[in-house]
């Protein structure tokens, strides 16, 4: 069971949905490339454990003594677990207790960083009275990474050691457990005090929505299309694509949403594009400059059936 899976922040949201539209600064296109390998790896453990035992928890954001970000707890036991996920590949020499790429790129110390964050992880159990034993771990989760010179630590792992976490996990989740997990959650800080957001021109990105499963860009609707199919052969119907477009143009723009702009991002005639809209969303101005908002104010997440949408990315959920 999850108590909590990920969403991301306000930053990685735009990242994600900004990029391919736009030639990013050297600085996002450095964090988009760090940021989606990370998710990629995660996004990998999350597949292999979430249909096993204990209570789990997936991407937990502390301010204690600092701001400091866990990937994965697990409770079973009596233990809680934290499993700190790397998506590295290529071939690594362990060099002064660092990993070395043979491009000269250097994994520091992880060692010392998980001790940091097991450190800050017991001591904020402590204070709020959850009597786990804690265990720390750093998963190298990528089947391509490969290390010489490393004798090993018992508490850093590799992609052929996921299949003993998958086993170990049995035991049903019990409601002392749900309670502890849901009170971190609770602490969960969404936006990284680190991460700002530096908008880039709207009317200067490429049109179009991506797919929520692929997340590659897809063609607009032509002539009476009630429903188009992504190479990767996701079904998208109208009415879908008009909220993806919504939640998308929303993000760009920081601002509202104009008819004529999902009808850019879409293909999508006029009169169907009204008819969601002033059934989902609210509206500001009048005729020629009205445009839409969302009628909730939830940052823009809408459910079409059992389905949720945010922006691009379908963010996980058990």
């Amino acid at each position: 069971m999850f108590v909590k899976t990920y969403f991301p922040s306000s930053y990685v949201k735009y990242l994600f949905e900004v990029k391919g539209r736009i030639a990013l600064d050297d600085f996002d296109e450095a964090q988009f490339k760090r940021l989606y390998s990370g998710y990629l790896g995660e996004k990998q453990f999350y597949e292999r454990i979430k249909n096993c035992g204990g209570t789990k928890l997936w991407d937990l954001r502390l301010d204690y003594q600092g701001e400091v970000q866990y990937d994965f707890l697990i409770i079973q036991d009596g233990y809680l677990f934290h499993f700190d996920i790397k998506n590295f590949s290529g071939h690594y020499a362990f060099i002064n207790n660092n990993f070395v790429s043979e491009q000269n790129y250097v994994i520091k110390d992880p060692i010392s960083q998980f001790n940091g964050a097991h450190i800050k992880l017991k001591q904020f159990c402590m204070k709020h009275n959850l009597d786990y034993k804690i265990l720390s771990y750093v998963v190298f989760i990528n089947p391509d990474f490969v290390v010489t010179g490393f004798n090993g630590h018992s508490h850093i792992l590799f992609h052929k050691d996921v299949d003993r976490i998958v086993n170990a996990l049995v035991k049903p989740p019990n409601d002392a457990d749900i309670r502890a997990l849901t009170t971190l959650a609770n602490f969960h800080k969404k936006d990284s005090k680190n991460e700002r957001i530096i908008y880039y021109p709207f009317q200067d990105m490429k049109k179009g929505i991506k797919c929520p499963v692929c997340h590659e860009f897809i063609r607009k609707f032509q002539n009476q299309e009630r429903r188009i199919i992504c190479n990767c052969g996701r079904r998208i119907s109208k009415q879908e694509a008009v909220h993806i477009a919504f939640d998308t143009i929303a993000l760009l723009k920081n601002s509202h949403v104009k008819t004529s702009e999902i009808m850019d991002f879409t293909g999508i005639g006029k009169s169907t594009i009204k008819k969601v809209m002033r059934k989902n969303y609210a509206s500001i101005g009048k005729t020629c400059g009205k445009a839409y908002i969302s009628s909730q104010n939830t940052n823009f997440i809408l459910k079409e059936s059992s389905c949720e949408y945010t922006y691009k990315f379908v963010w996980m959920n058990d």
